[in-house]
Parts: structure tokens; C-alpha cells; sequence
């Protein structure tokens, strides 16, 4: 059922060992650890609802599964010493860590000293501060910036290159965060264009901010251009949503 912010789980075969009946929120947009158990039944998740009990007052699985996460410790993929702050309930592999010292990772990159490092229930990192800087799948990755690999592939979804470098067909400029769109795990791409380039027809401008996703597309104009049927001067910022505008920003003076 949707719950509005989340879905609800009547457990009518016992698949998560609660008990026929049980009841289970899993918040929108979040993973199977994020699971939580709300009541035994349905008559007794009404009662609780009434006494005025909200999902977020209840622990998720991976929650309960971190109560006892362990500190100064060793984990596989990661040298040095990590605090493990949470834990997968599904597997029992660390989901968030934070390492002591700079921390070589077994996907080639170095993890910064103090910072979390962010695991799938596979064990593979999706989200760590780099140390120092890093080729991850071909791409020179900026220090001391945040990289998002994708969990299946280790391409780069979020990341600030080193190099200028071409992201889904944009030329993006180095040291700006870029973001790379995704089917499942991000919904754009995004970042400071290298030069002058045309996007979609329009005539962008290089040194600025373009994103681009199935239904937003957001640049700044290098000439003047009709954009949705309206002709905007040279230096306006447009954003469009499904081809109709949203907003402009005039030329700055």
C-alpha cells in the first residue's frame, strides 16, 4: 500500500519472522535496512496510530542491527583501523564506517583520514572523500573532493575531476563537481561546461553551470536564442521543465 512518504507491509506469510500478520514501514526512496517493524497486527498498528505513534519512532532493521557496531576495527576492502557506526541487518557486512588514518581501499583510491566511507551490502564502496587524487574507471578524480562510484559498475556518479573530461556526451571543466546520470542511481547530469558547447540546439556558454535530466534542462545562453518559443538574449540562464520554462535570470550587468 502507499503510505504517502512510504509503503506499508502486511506480512500475511511471515516472510520477515515477526509473525503472520505483522505489520512494516519502508520510507520512501530508502533501502530493505530501513525496514521498520511498526506492530504484531493490523488491529494493534490502529491502536498504536490512534496513541499517536509515527514510523520514524521506530528503529529500522539496520538500526537494531547497529546497536553493537564495533569501534577500532578492521573491515574487509579498507586498510587501517574504522569505527563501523552502522551495519546491514541483510548481510551483517559494515554499511558506514569511519576511518582513522588516510585508508587505501581495495578499489584503488585512498579513503580521507576522519571520513565516512559509505558500503552496499556487498561490501562495495558508493560514497568516500579522497585523500589524494585517483583515476576510478578512467576518470582523474580531484583530492581531497567526494566520489560517488556506482555500486554495480564503480563508474563515477558524483565526483569533481582533475582533468577537464566529457560526462554523457557534456565537456565538463575540472575542480567542479559533476554529476553523471544514472537509470537507477542519479536522475541528472550536471556540472561547469569546459568551453562553449551547444546542448539540445541552444548555444550554452563555456565556464558555466548546465544540468540535464529526462524532464530539466538549465544553462546560460552564449548568444541570443529562441528557447521554448521566447527569445532570450545572450547571458540569460534559462531552466526548462519538459520544454516549458520555469524560470530566467536576465544577463548579469
Amino acid at each position: 500500500m502507499d503510505g504517502g512518504g512510504g509503503v506499508w507491509y502486511l506480512d500475511v506469510e511471515d516472510r520477515l519472522k515477526r509473525g503472520p500478520g505483522a505489520v512494516f514501514f519502508l520510507p520512501m526512496s530508502e533501502t530493505s535496512g530501513d525496514t521498520r517493524f511498526i506492530a504484531a497486527s493490523y488491529d494493534e498498528l490502529l491502536q498504536r496510530i490512534s496513541e499517536g505513534m509515527k514510523p520514524d519512532d521506530m528503529p529500522s532493521f539496520d538500526q537494531l542491527a547497529s546497536e553493537s557496531a564495533p569501534g577500532n576495527v578492521r573491515v574487509p576492502g579498507i586498510e587501517g583501523l574504522v569505527d563501523v557506526e552502522r551495519v546491514h541487518a541483510s548481510t551483517g557486512r559494515p554499511a558506514l564506517v569511519t576511518v582513522h588514518g588516510d585508508a587505501r581501499c581495495d578499489e584503488g583510491f585512498v579513503a580521507r583520514a576522519g571520513t565516512r566511507v559509505y558500503l552496499t551490502e556487498k561490501g562495495r564502496i558508493h560514497f568516500v572523500t579522497l585523500a589524494t587524487r585517483a583515476v576510478v574507471d578512467g576518470i582523474p578524480c580531484a583530492a581531497g573532493t567526494d566520489l560517488a562510484p556506482h555500486p554495480e559498475t564503480g563508474r563515477p556518479l558524483r565526483f569533481t575531476p582533475a582533468e577537464p573530461v566529457v560526462v554523457d556526451g557534456l565537456p565538463m571543466a575540472p575542480f567542479h563537481e559533476v554529476r553523471a546520470m544514472d537509470p537507477v542511481f542519479s536522475s541528472e547530469t550536471s556540472g561547469v561546461l569546459a568551453h562553449d558547447f551547444d546542448v539540445k540546439g541552444l548555444p550554452l556558454a563555456g565556464g558555466t553551470s548546465v544540468r540535464l535530466s529526462p524532464w530539466l534542462f538549465s544553462g546560460t545562453l552564449r548568444a541570443d536564442a529562441e528557447v521554448a518559443g521566447t527569445l532570450l538574449p545572450s547571458g540569460t540562464w534559462f531552466e526548462l521543465s519538459n520544454g516549458v520554462i520555469l524560470h530566467t535570470r536576465p544577463p548579469a550587468t
